[in-house]
Parts: C-alpha cells; structure tokens; sequence
C-alpha cells in the first residue's frame, strides 16, 4: 500500500519540522512544508497531496480558512485544522469551508494518526459517493423513463430532468408538486394509495396536454432502513409509438377483414346495384368518408353510377343526370386517381353546380381491370384530410369493383346469349313441327 501524501502548512519552522518528523515516523510522506497561505495554494497544485495539514493562524495576508477555501475551488483535497485556537468564532468559520477535522496543539501522534487516517477514510467515501451520485445523474440523463420518488402525501421528492424537459417541464419547478397534478390524471392518487400500502402495480394511462400521449407506468413501495414504506417509486414509460402501432395494426387487420368479406359477399349471386351499394358502404366505413359513388361503364361510356344514401338524400341535381366533369373526369381521362384536399385549388376542378353537395376534399380512383375501364369510385367529406393510407384502400375497392362489374356483366351477357339461343331453338322447332304437320 502507497504511503498517503501530506502537505503541512504551518508558519512556524520549529513546529513545521516536528510534524513532519512525526509524520514520517506513521509512515506518510511529506510533499511539501510551507509557511504561507499563497504558498499553500501555490504547492497544492504543484504537489497534489493526498491531505493538508493547515494551521489556520498564518503570517501574511491570507489566514489558513482563506488557503483552504482557495484550495478547495481548485481541487478536491481533505483539509484538517492545526490549530492552538479553540474559540466560537474561530470555529463558526472553519465550518463554512467544510474541513475532514481540527487538531488542537499540542497533540499526541496518536491523536495525528486517527484524525488524518479519519480524514482519509471521509474523504474516500465522499469519493464514491460523488462518483456513484454522478453516474446516477448520467443514467437518469440517458434513459428516455421518467423515474421519480414521491412521499406518502404524493409529492414528487425526486424526478428524473432529462426526459422530463422533453414534454416542457422542468424538474426543479415539478419538485413538492402532486404526481397527479403535475401529470393531470387522478389514477395516480388511487394507484400511489395502493403502492403505499405494499403493492406493486402497473397501469396505463394518457397524457392529455402531452397530444394525448400513452403512458404505462409502474409503482413500487419505497422503504426506510427499517423497512417503514414511507413514499413510493416509480417510472412513466412513454409507449405512444407502441399504441400507434397496436392500432395501425388493429385498423390494416379490420381494414384486410372488411375486404375479404366483401370479395367473398360479391362471389355469390348479385345484381349490379347491389354490388356498387356494397362496394359505396365499404368504401365510405374505411375512409371515414360521407359521401360516396360508384359507377362502370359499357361499350359507349359511363351508363350507371349509384351515390351513398348521403349523396342521394342531400344532392339536389338531376339523379338521372351522368354528365360528370371537372375531377371526375379527370380521373376517367387519365386513368389515374386523384387526391385533393382542397379541391378548389387544384387546376382540372369546375366547382359544383348549385344544389350539389359541398365537395370539401375528394379521392377517387379508376377501377381498371386489364388496363380495361371498368368504372371509377369516389369518396368525398371525410373529416380531416385523406391520406396515401386512404388511397390504397380505395385503390384495393376499386380493384374489387371492377372484377366484380366485369364478371356481371359477362355472366348477364352469356346468360342473354343462351336465351337467344334456346329462343332460336324452340322457333326452328316450331317451324319444323308446322312443316311435319302440313306434310301429314
């Protein structure tokens, strides 16, 4: 084990020489001897004991509390006062600069060795503690948990700054706060009481200020050294992405439902009304839209387009009317969809006619089968804007609509084609019988 450094700092030179003697007999080494309180401040730098011995009586200008309150600004050294001096005053400002202990002249070696070994152990633990405090402080910094203590009255006593600034708090401002005030949920109060009681639990809840971000949060009961719960622990977990996640997943699979259902719905026996006002109730549940229409088209253009019930209840035009322009036509030209959220902007747009319905925002897509035109499908007044999620789920209708449309459509032609058929058949019967009978 390496001897401990002293530096002794001591005006007069007799007494200067004897501590340092009686130092190196317990086996320390003496860096330096001085006798001034600059000279202290000068050689703690150069020397860097490992403790001070510093008489707080000194020649010169600056006494041995001003020496040490200057060494301990530059470096973090155990300091102990030597000195013949004992009064209240004295005392009161020694205190203030923190010192690892005071020897009174004269003193014993062994009296030396236990103050400064004392001093040394202090100082160590100090130490430690300061190290184990600031890599607290980095990993309550690097976590994205609020960690925080609150006392059994519900008051934050302790609470993690860094995460915290991130939703416009600050730590020092929150401190003796209410966890429900200062997060604005009263499930804290009910699930504090319960911690307090010995449980511990996990909940989830919403933040509203915070755009109504997700929470889950886990409490402990905290613990004195004798065991007495005497607040609680806990950590918020911000899982908003998580929950986006759960519902994005919940909506694609609803989403994925709804169209199967739909497809196999369309599969069975349907007339071409039918299958527009199925593929209209999808298209208007999975937009959120509240207008919607749907039309296909035969040899010499559109002939059929069916609105929402919205559309029929709320439109004031023509019902028998198809002359469509403007966007709609854009989409039939093209073969493209459209999304426009402010339709009024967009270059191709003709406005409405009086007694139309007010066309906020508008998605419609061509439903093509083969690069054939098959129909279009359009939805319109959803709350908010329609987004590219949208504009898939339309696309995959409009997909399905137009096998739909085409496989009717073939089905009613080959069907129209075996009635001519048997028509022809039984004619040419008649005929045949009408010969035989003349014959006869």
């Amino acid at each position: 084990m390496s001897k401990a450094k002293v530096m002794v700092v001591e005006d007069e030179s007799i007494v200067a020489i004897d501590i340092s003697q009686r130092l190196e007999s317990l086996g320390y080494q003496v860096t330096a001897t001085v006798s001034t309180g600059e000279k202290a401040v000068e050689m703690a730098e150069k020397t860097r004991p490992d403790i001070i011995l510093m008489d707080i009586v000194l020649k010169g200008e600056m006494d041995g509390i001003e020496a040490a309150e200057e060494i301990t600004k530059r470096m973090k050294v155990p300091i102990i006062y030597i000195t013949a001096y004992s009064d209240e005053e004295t005392l009161k400002r020694a205190k203030i600069t923190g010192p690892f202990g005071y020897i009174i002249k004269p003193f014993e070696d062994r009296e030396l060795h236990s103050v400064i070994e004392v001093a040394l152990h202090k100082h160590q633990l100090e130490r430690r503690l300061a190290e184990n405090d600031e890599l607290f402080r980095a990993i309550l910094s690097s976590i994205s948990d609020i960690l925080f203590t609150a006392d059994s009255n519900e008051r934050l006593t302790m609470i993690s700054s860094g995460p915290l600034a991130e939703y416009g708090l600050d730590a020092d401002e929150v401190l003796g706060e209410r966890v429900s005030e200062v997060f604005g949920d009263e499930v804290h109060s009910e699930m504090i009481e319960r911690a307090l009681r010995g449980e511990t639990v996990s909940y989830e809840w919403v933040w509203q200020p915070m755009d109504k971000s997700h929470f889950e949060t886990t409490l402990s009961p905290l613990r004195d050294f004798e065991g007495n719960i005497n607040g609680v622990v806990g950590v918020h977990r911000d899982v908003t992405e998580k929950e986006l996640a759960r519902r994005a997943l919940e909506r694609e699979t609803a989403i994925n439902k709804s169209l199967a259902e739909v497809s196999k719905k369309l599969l069975s026996p349907m007339s071409l009304d039918e299958i527009s006002e199925s593929i209209i109730e999808r298209a208007e549940n999975l937009t959120e839209s509240r207008y919607c229409m749907a039309g296909f088209f035969e040899s010499d253009g559109l002939r059929n387009y069916f609105p929402s019930e919205e559309v029929g209840e709320e439109c004031h035009l023509d019902a028998e009317s198809t002359e469509m322009g403007g966007l709609w036509n854009l989409v039939i030209r093209k073969r493209e969809p459209v999304l426009v959220n402010d339709p009024a902007t967009h270059p191709e747009s003709t406005g409405v006619p009086e007694g139309h319905i007010e066309i906020r925002n508008f998605l419609a897509c061509p439903a093509l089968l083969n690069d054939e035109l098959v129909g279009i499908l359009a939805v319109s007044g959803k709350d908010g804007d329609y987004d590219e999620r949208d504009l898939e789920i339309l696309e995959r209708l409009a997909d399905i609509y137009a096998i739909a449309i085409h496989r009717k459509i073939e089905e009613d032609r080959v069907r129209a084609g075996e009635e001519k058929n048997r028509a022809l058949v039984q004619k040419f019967l008649k005929i045949v019988t009408e010969v035989l009978e003349e014959i006869k």
